[in-house]
């Protein structure tokens, strides 16, 4: 399912936040939202899940306006996972993964719903938790959680607010090959809000680069991943290297310890 999105607006207040954003993510696609802090990409993925509204543009799922749809047709299209300090505390694991098959049944799950759920459980390791309370959990174990939940919702489309943030090394690199498998395998179209540039290069088949609420670089890693834009937006020197096919992102700053007195 292809997301396209138009000359997207939103601000709080009179604080313009994002400004006329327009890309699309094709069908399959794992695309990346890159950006300081305040650039608009946590934001943008609220507009996407309907956390927030936008004040003006469309933003369409194959052609068909997401404004047209009712809550529970949105849910069974986009699944999102947000920060994980918006986790629902007061469930257990397997009561929070559940939560992402409300869309898909009526009074009680049914046993396909239950499939899911324990599918999730195991993709995203979390068989020794089940029944503890998420209040209990690190936030990397929650931020697990929450990933499984939007996998147990089986949507066309998954948008992802910097799931890694909480992560350990090994889970940032599970949680990434997941979603990228995901997009391979069955065609999911995903896209993530994402603070590590060299992830985003290395899982990612598109990049769009925000810098205070605008498009400034917009295509493969290759293509938007340019030192010149980088050092611009990030406010220091970067170096873009590329090695064996794949891009390498570094700051270009003298690191090394002073020798102490």
């Amino acid at each position: 399912m292809t997301i396209t999105i138009s000359d997207v607006r939103f601000a709080y207040g009179r604080r313009e936040v994002l400004g006329g954003v327009s890309f699309e993510v094709p069908t399959g696609s794992f695309g990346a939202l890159l950006g300081p802090n305040g650039s608009g990409k946590s934001t943008l993925v609220k507009v996407l899940a309907q956390v927030h509204r936008a004040s003006s543009g469309t933003i369409a799922f194959d052609g068909v306006d997401a404004r047209s749809l009712d809550r529970r047709s949105h849910a069974r299209t986009v699944a999102y996972v947000p920060q994980t300090g918006e986790a629902p505390f007061d469930l257990t694991v397997r009561e929070a993964v559940l939560l992402g098959r409300t869309p898909h049944f009526g009074l009680a799950p049914r046993a396909i719903d239950w499939e899911h759920v324990e599918r999730a459980i195991d993709l995203l390791d979390l068989g020794d938790l089940v029944d503890r309370s998420m209040s209990e959990l690190s936030g990397g174990q929650a931020q697990r959680a929450l990933v499984a939940r939007a996998v147990a919702q089986d949507t066309p489309v998954i948008v992802l607010d910097e799931p890694t943030s909480a992560l350990d090394l090994r889970y940032q690199v599970e949680t990434l090959r997941l979603v990228r498998r995901l997009t391979r395998d069955q065609g999911v179209t995903a896209l993530i809000a994402i603070h590590d540039l060299n992830h985003a290069a290395r899982y990612c088949d598109r990049i769009v680069v925000l810098h205070g609420g605008r498009i400034v670089a917009d295509g493969t890693p290759d293509e938007a991943l340019q030192a010149e834009t980088l050092s611009d937006v990030y406010g220091l020197p970067i170096a873009v290297e590329r090695r064996d096919g794949a891009v390498e992102v570094r700051p270009a700053v003298d690191d090394a310890l002073e020798p102490r007195g």
